[in-house]
C-alpha cells in the first residue's frame, strides 16, 4: 500500500473541510445538482506569508482538465495524487482536500512563460511534463524536485505511457508502466519527432515511425503488444484518421479501419485511455467524440440515449460541443460548452451515453475539471483563490450517478443480472509456454430478461480462450445460478487459428481477459465486468535447480565452515582458456579461483571415470513442478575445458550439423558464453539443415537433455568445476532458464611425468643386462679358478 506524503506540513496547520451544502435536488441546490458540495481549504498562521518561489505553471489549453493517478487500487486508505491542469497548475496527494499553491518550476530551468502542453504520472513517485516543448520530471514523494531525462533534442508537445495496476510488485508490470513515449503533433509521420523510454522517462531513444498523414498521437497498446501512431490523412477533399501499428523500434504498416475525425481550427485532438489495458480509447473535439474497444482497429461514434429532458441521439457540436471529458474503469463522463453532463458506461456492444444533469444558468459558464474518485461518484473540481494569500481552496461538487440515472424519464432498462463474480477479477496471471489457465464466474440473471456473459481478449493473436456455461443449482430466491468455466491458452498451440493470426512466441506478450454481460445497459453501474492482465511470459518465481544427491561435504571431503570462509584453487594454465575456446597451449599463469558457497553451496560429487549427466529440477514459487526434459547446454564458467562430451554429431542422431560452443561465442558480438548460446538463437539438429549442414563423427555433441544418452566425460584429473548450464530448448519456456553449480570430481590417479617409452627401453636393457650377468658370471668364476691353479 502507498501512503503519500503531503505537499505541505506544519504543527499548527489545521485543515477544516467545511461541508456548506448538501445538494439533494435541484430545488435546493446550487449551479448543479449536487449530492454533496463542498468548498474544501485549510488554515494556517503562515499562509499570508507564503510567496511562491520560481514560474508558476499553466496549461496550454483553454478548458482545464484533471488527471488522476489510474492506480486507484494502490492507495486503500489514501487519495491517489492527482493534478488539475488550468489557469494554475495544482499537485494533490489527498484528493484537493486541502488548500494548495500553484505549482512552479525553478526559473534557471524554464523562462517565463512556463506553458504545459501534457502531463503523465509514471509509477508511483513522479510526474513527467512538456514544458515549452521540452520534457521535466517532477518527484513529488521526495524532495519535490526537478530535473530533464536525457536523449531528447528536439522539441515535443505529448507525452504518454501506460499504467499497470494489476500487481504493484510484479517486474512484467513494472516494465509496462516504465515505458513513456514523447513526441510532437501536426507534422508529417517521416518528420515526426518521437522518443522512447523503458527506464520511466530518466533517458529516451529516438523511434523512427512510418506512416501516411499527420501525426495526431502515438499510443503504447500494451495488451495488442503493438505501438501505435493515429496519422490524420486528407483524401479526396475529407479529412479521415487510422490507425497504424508497429513494434517498439519500428512502425509497420498495418492500419486499422479509418474514421472521420473533424478537429476544428487550430484544436487539438484529445485522447484518454482508461484504465485496465482492455483495449479501449476515447478520442475527442468540439465537433467528435470517438470510442474504441480494440485499440484502435475499429473506431465508433458515441451516441446519445434519448430522454424526455434531451431527446436528441447526437452531442452538442460546434461552440457548444464537448469542453472536458472523464473516464474511469467502466464509466465515462462529458461536459459540453453549453454546460450539459452526459454519462455512459464502457461496453463493447455499447457507446451510448445519456444526459443526467445541466448547470443552472447564471454568470459562471466556465468548463469545469471532472474525475471519477469512486465507481458511480463523479467530481466537479473548481480551484478558487484565497483573500490575500497565494493559496487556492478547492469547490468539489459530487454527483451520485446513480441517483441521477434513477430520474430520468422514461426509466432506462434496468440491470438485468443480479451476481457476476469470479476471484480472478483485477489480479494478474502467467501463462508459460504451452500451459493453461483455468478460470470460474459465477453469473445469476434476473428471471426473463435472457442476459448472458460473453468473453473477450484484448489480444486474440497471443491468447485464446474456450469457455462453457453450465447450471450449477439454484439462489436463496430461486433464481438459476450458472458456472462459466473458462481456459485460457496460447494461441500459438491451440490450432484454432492460421499461421499469420498468431504472434511471434519468442518473445512474451500481455493481454486481458474480460467477463462481461451482453448488453447490461448503462444502469448496471456497480455491476463491473470481471477483468485480469494476462501475461503470457516468464514468471518471475520459475527457476531451475541442479538435483544433488552426493555432495562432497556430506562424504566428508570438505567442511561447509572451509568452503565458506575465503576458500580458493588454483587451475593449472594448460587446463584452461579465459576465451572459452578449448585452446591449451597458451602463455599464460596458473588462475587462482575464490569459491562461493552462498551461490554454489556444497559441490556434488563425481567419479571421473563415469560419464554424467546433470539433472535439473524445476522450480515456481518455491514449489518443485517437474524434472526439466528439455534440451540444455553448460559450460565451465573459468574456461576449465578438462572434460569432453561422450557422443559424437553422428551417435546423437543430427541429420545437421549441431551448433557447439566454439562457432557460438565466435559469433556472439562480446565472445561471452553467458548469452552466446540460448534459446533465441537455437537450431536443433534433429531438424534438416540442408546438404551443406551434415553431422560428423569426429566432431562432439554439445546438447544435453535427460531423455537422450549423451553426457560429460570428464579427464584424468581430480580437481573444482564450476558450470553453468543453460536451457537452449526455444518451446519449453519464456523463462531464461540458467543455474551455477559446482562439480568435485575424484578417483584419478595423477598421471606420471616419466616417460613410458624410455621407462620401457631401460626396462628391457635390464633385464637383459640381468640374464647375461646370471649366464655368463659362474664361467667366468671357473676360468679365473683354472687360471689360478696354473699360476700356482
Amino acid at each position: 500500500m502507498i501512503r503519500p506524503t503531503a505537499l505541505w506540513k506544519a504543527s499548527n496547520c489545521i485543515v477544516l473541510v467545511v461541508t456548506f451544502l448538501l445538494c439533494l435536488s435541484r430545488a435546493n441546490g446550487g449551479p448543479w445538482p449536487c449530492s454533496d458540495e463542498q468548498m474544501v481549504h485549510s488554515t494556517s498562521s503562515f499562509h499570508s506569508k507564503v510567496v511562491l518561489v520560481g514560474n508558476p505553471l499553466s496549461y496550454i489549453n483553454p478548458d482545464p482538465i484533471l488527471i488522476q493517478h489510474p492506480c486507484i487500487e494502490y492507495y486503500l486508505e489514501d487519495k491517489p495524487p492527482a493534478i488539475y491542469l488550468g489557469e494554475k497548475v495544482f499537485l494533490s496527494l489527498d484528493g484537493f482536500g486541502s488548500s494548495l499553491l500553484p505549482l512552479t518550476i525553478p526559473n534557471v530551468l524554464v523562462p517565463s512563460p512556463a506553458v504545459v502542453s501534457s502531463a503523465v504520472f509514471v509509477v508511483n513517485s513522479r510526474l513527467l511534463f512538456v514544458i515549452n516543448g521540452k520534457v521535466y520530471i517532477y518527484f513529488y514523494t521526495i524532495g519535490q524536485g526537478w530535473m530533464m531525462p536525457k536523449g531528447i533534442d528536439r522539441p515535443v508537445t505529448e507525452i504518454t505511457n501506460i499504467d499497470c495496476c494489476y500487481a504493484a510488485d510484479d517486474p512484467r508490470c513494472n516494465r509496462t508502466s516504465e515505458t513513456v513515449i514523447a513526441y510532437n503533433t501536426g507534422n508529417p509521420a517521416y518528420y515526426s519527432s518521437v522518443f522512447f523510454s523503458k527506464d520511466g522517462g530518466y533517458t529516451f531513444t529516438m523511434v523512427t515511425v512510418i506512416g501516411d498523414g499527420n501525426v495526431i498521437g502515438i499510443y503504447n497498446f500494451v495488451s495488442l503488444s503493438q505501438l501505435a501512431l493515429l496519422l490524420n490523412k486528407t483524401r479526396d477533399d475529407k479529412k479521415n484518421a487510422y490507425f497504424s501499428y508497429g513494434g517498439a523500434a519500428y512502425m509497420e504498416s498495418r492500419k486499422g479501419a479509418p474514421f472521420c475525425l473533424e478537429p476544428c481550427e487550430n484544436e487539438t485532438v484529445v485522447s484518454l485511455i482508461p484504465p485496465g489495458l482492455r483495449g479501449f480509447i476515447v478520442l475527442w473535439t468540439k465537433d467528435s467524440f470517438m470510442f474504441s474497444f480494440n485499440n484502435g482497429l475499429t473506431t465508433d461514434r458515441i451516441t446519445v440515449h434519448p430522454t424526455a429532458n434531451y431527446t436528441n441521439k447526437t452531442l452538442p457540436m460546434h461552440g457548444k460541443g464537448l469542453c472536458n471529458v472523464a473516464v474511469g474503469k467502466t464509466e465515462i463522463a462529458a461536459l459540453t460548452k453549453n454546460l450539459k453532463l452526459f454519462y455512459g458506461t464502457l461496453d463493447i456492444v455499447s457507446t451510448q451515453m445519456v444526459f443526467i444533469a445541466e448547470k443552472e444558468s447564471g454568470t459562471d459558464t466556465r468548463c469545469d475539471a471532472l474525475v471519477f474518485e469512486k465507481t458511480g461518484m463523479l467530481t466537479i473540481l473548481q480551484p478558487v483563490p484565497s483573500t490575500g494569500t497565494s493559496f487556492y481552496s478547492f469547490q468539489k461538487c459530487i454527483i451520485n450517478i446513480q441517483s441521477r440515472l434513477m430520474k430520468l424519464r422514461p426509466p432506462l432498462k434496468p440491470c438485468p443480472v443480479e451476481i457476476l463474480s469470479g476471484d480472478f477479477h483485477n489480479k494478474m496471471y502467467y501463462i508459460d509456454m504451452k500451459e493453461k489457465l483455468y478460470f470460474n464466474v459465477t453469473f445469476v440473471p434476473k428471471p426473463g430478461t435472457g442476459a448472458f456473459p460473453y468473453v473477450t481478449v484484448s489480444n486474440p493473436h497471443v491468447l485464446a480462450f474456450q469457455a462453457r456455461l453450465m447450471q450449477d443449482g439454484y439462489t436463496y430466491d430461486g433464481n438459476t445460478k450458472y458456472n462459466l468455466q473458462i481456459t485460457m491458452l496460447q494461441q500459438q498451440f491451440t490450432d484454432m487459428a492460421h499461421a499469420k493470426f498468431q504472434d511471434d512466441f519468442y518473445e512474451g506478450r500481455l493481454s486481458t481477459i474480460t467477463v462481461d454481460i451482453y448488453n447490461k445497459g448503462i444502469f448496471c453501474i456497480d455491476m463491473h465486468p470481471l477483468t485480469a492482465l494476462i501475461a503470457i511470459d516468464c514468471p518471475p518465481t520459475k527457476h531451475i535447480r541442479l538435483y544433488k544427491n552426493i555432495t562432497a561435504c556430506t562424504k566428508g571431503l570438505f567442511y561447509q565452515y572451509v568452503l565458506h570462509t575465503n576458500f580458493t584453487y588454483k587451475i593449472p594454465r594448460k587446463e584452461y582458456d579465459p576465451k572459452f575456446l578449448n585452446r591449451i597451449d597458451l602463455s599464460q599463469g596458473d588462475l587462482n579461483v575464490s569459491y562461493n558457497y552462498e551461490l554454489l553451496g556444497c559441490p556434488i560429487l563425481l567419479y571421473y571415470d563415469s560419464p554424467w549427466l546433470p539433472v535439473f529440477e524445476l522450480w515456481e514459487d518455491n514449489e518443485f513442478v517437474e524434472f526439466v526434459s528439455a534440451d540444455f547446454v553448460l559450460f565451465e564458467i573459468n574456461g576449465k575445458h578438462t572434460y569432453d562430451y561422450v557422443l559424437t554429431e553422428t551417435g546423437a542422431n543430427c541429420i545437421s550439423r549441431p551448433q557447439n560452443w566454439v562457432t557460438a561465442i565466435k559469433n556472439d558480438v562480446e565472445g561471452d558464453p553467458h548469452h552466446a548460446w540460448n534459446r533465441y538463437n537455437y537450431e536443433s539438429c534433429k531438424e534438416h539443415g540442408g546438404n551443406d549442414s551434415l553431422p560428423s563423427d569426429s566432431r562432439k555433441y554439445q546438447v544435453l537433455n535427460i531423455n537422450e544418452k549423451n553426457g560429460i566425460q570428464f579427464q584424468q584429473y581430480n580437481g573444482m568445476y564450476i558450470f553453468k548450464a543453460t536451457v537452449v530448448d526455444t518451446l519449453y519456456s519464456y523463462c531464461e532458464l540458467t543455474t551455477t553449480f559446482s562439480v568435485y570430481v575424484y578417483g584419478a590417479i595423477p598421471p606420471s611425468e616419466i616417460n613410458p617409452g624410455k621407462t620401457l627401453t631401460s626396462f628391457l636393457v635390464l633385464i637383459f643386462g640381468t640374464i647375461l650377468a646370471v649366464y655368463y658370471f659362474p664361467k667366468l668364476l671357473k676360468e679365473n679358478a683354472k687360471m689360478k691353479s696354473l699360476w700356482t
